[in-house]
């Protein structure tokens, strides 16, 4: 809408709480095990860690179309890493994946 509105269906907590201050907000899950749960950010949008770390450098969705909604956190902005940042990030990111936890027989659905 020009104003910052998100699109029905992905307007964020007002949908649970009815708050105009809450538009936009999304709550953050766990970073554990984020290596396997893609696809990313709430609505699925990014299919990689590696496109997570593109959308945020490139400052969020809309300040990567050339517009930025007046919603957007202003800690949300543009940053560059390098080729070794990225590799590190994504190494740390991806060692927080808890295989044990994963493999372990009493977590595993029964439906499989």
């Amino acid at each position: 809408d020009g104003k910052g509105g998100l699109p029905a269906g992905v307007k964020g907590l007002i949908d649970y709480t009815g708050l105009v201050g809450d538009m936009g907000k999304f709550k953050t899950p766990s970073l554990r095990n984020v290596a396997v749960t893609a696809p990313y950010m709430h609505d699925g949008s990014v299919k990689t860690l590696n496109g997570v770390l593109s959308h945020y450098e490139a400052g969020g969705r809309s300040a990567a179309l050339g517009r930025r909604s007046p919603l957007t956190s202003p800690r949300i902005r543009k940053f560059k890493l390098t080729t070794q940042e990225r590799k590190d990030l994504i190494a740390f990111l991806n060692s927080l994946t808890d295989e044990e936890f994963l493999n372990a027989s009493r977590f595993q659905s029964p439906f499989r």
